[in-house]
Formats: structure tokens, C-alpha cells, sequence
């Protein structure tokens, strides 16, 4: 009896990032709610956070870096999805033909006088 695949389940690698972020988020914000002094520095690093990526140069360019994380996330579901479209090419190679005078020496080359 043949030995049957099971399908790998699938990673779940980005939640335990997920888990972390929002706990953090979370104490923060428990932080800020509870403690008047935990609220005012949170809203001026949220101020000074939002200060220095409203630059122009500093915008401009985070916002490409953002838009080609989400192009190269898009196109990693995809080929996760879709497999990575690798295809081998099968090429025939032909039956050797002999020249003719393939066997010749240069001295049978020569002209026949």
C-alpha cells in the first residue's frame, strides 16, 4: 500500500507579530488612560512621529518603501497561490550528421593533381 502526502498546514508566521503588536498597542494604551503623564508623552512622540514623516523627502520615500512592501507581499500570495510558474523547457538535440571529409587529413584535402 502506497504511503499517502499529507498536506502541510500552513505557517501561521505572521501571527505571533500580530500578538505582540497588539499587546504592546494595548499596554500603551492602558498606560495613556490610566496615567495623565504616560498621556502626554505618548501624544507628543505621536506629534513628533507624524512631524517627521510629513517631510517631503522623508514622506516621498516611505511612502515607496510602503508601496513595495505591499507589491512584493501581493506577488508572494500570488505564487503561493498559484505555485512559481518554473516550466523546463525540453530541448531535443539532433542526431550528429558527419560532414563530409570528416575524416579526412589535410593531406587527403588537398587538391588531387
Amino acid at each position: 500500500m502506497p504511503a499517502t502526502k499529507s498536506t502541510p498546514a500552513k505557517s501561521l508566521w505572521w501571527l505571533e507579530t500580530l500578538l505582540w503588536s497588539v499587546a504592546i498597542l494595548t499596554g500603551v494604551g492602558v498606560a495613556a488612560y490610566v496615567n495623565e503623564t504616560a498621556r502626554e508623552i505618548v501624544a507628543q512622540g505621536l506629534a513628533y512621529f507624524f512631524t517627521f514623516f510629513s517631510t517631503p523627502f522623508v514622506l516621498e520615500s516611505s511612502t515607496a518603501f510602503v508601496g513595495l512592501c505591499i507589491v512584493m507581499f501581493i506577488n508572494n500570495r500570488r505564487i503561493e497561490r498559484e505555485g512559481d510558474g518554473w516550466v523546463e523547457m525540453e530541448i531535443e538535440v539532433p542526431a550528429t550528421v558527419e560532414e563530409p571529409g570528416a575524416g579526412q587529413t589535410p593531406s587527403d584535402k588537398g587538391s588531387k593533381v
